[in-house]
């Protein structure tokens, strides 16, 4: 039967010579604008999936997706995705973090850190760049740092002004000159 005007035309046999054709590939669903950021075309991706939960730490040389629950810290040397709907329970090192789920730790990115719109942090955030969308909530202390891999993470030391005492300035007196004894007043009641 031909449709829209094309006449039918048999499919060609396969010749015993040829080759197999391929294996159909089966689509898959398109990943999340959080996910896609974090998938490089030249490294490999871990993806843990939503409906996993991973109880240990984690580290590795390869970008990390969390879809799921991850109880355990995270030690990567590339990137780290916390997608929107994930939760991780432990700190989370990387280096460049992006946040679009929860995590309940100190998150610490050499490079950078991104919070998305449904990112969630509870802990620290130290990263020398910070971009952090609106809506996005850290219940901690952001520490930006000119360089987070090398400089301590401990706050610097500055003087507390307010617990110096203050001091008025003293008012210049010029010493008191040497009395001359001839122009000292006799006391009263010796006649002089």
């Amino acid at each position: 039967m031909a449709f829209f005007g094309k006449p039918d035309t048999p499919a060609p046999s396969p010749s015993p010579s040829a080759s197999p054709a391929p294996p159909e590939r089966v689509p898959h669903p398109p990943p999340s604008p959080a996910s896609s950021a974090a998938l490089t075309p030249s490294g490999a991706t871990t993806v843990i999936g939503s409906r996993l939960k991973i109880v240990g730490d984690v580290s590795g040389d390869e970008d990390l997706v969390v879809n799921g629950r991850l109880e355990g810290k995270i030690r990567v040397d590339r990137k780290v995705v916390v997608s929107a709907g994930a939760e991780v329970e432990g700190d989370v090192h990387a280096k460049s973090v992006i946040i679009g789920g929860k995590v309940h730790g100190q998150v610490m990115a050499s490079e950078r850190a991104e919070l998305l719109p449904s990112g969630r942090v509870q802990g620290n955030v130290h990263s020398p760049r910070i971009v952090m969308a609106e809506g996005a909530q850290i219940q901690g202390r952001v520490v930006m740092p000119n360089d987070a891999a090398t400089r301590p993470l401990t706050p610097q030391k500055t003087e507390d002004l307010s617990k110096r005492p203050i001091v008025p300035p003293r008012p210049e007196v010029a010493p008191p000159k040497p009395e001359d004894p001839a122009r000292r007043p006799s006391p009263p009641g010796t006649g002089g």
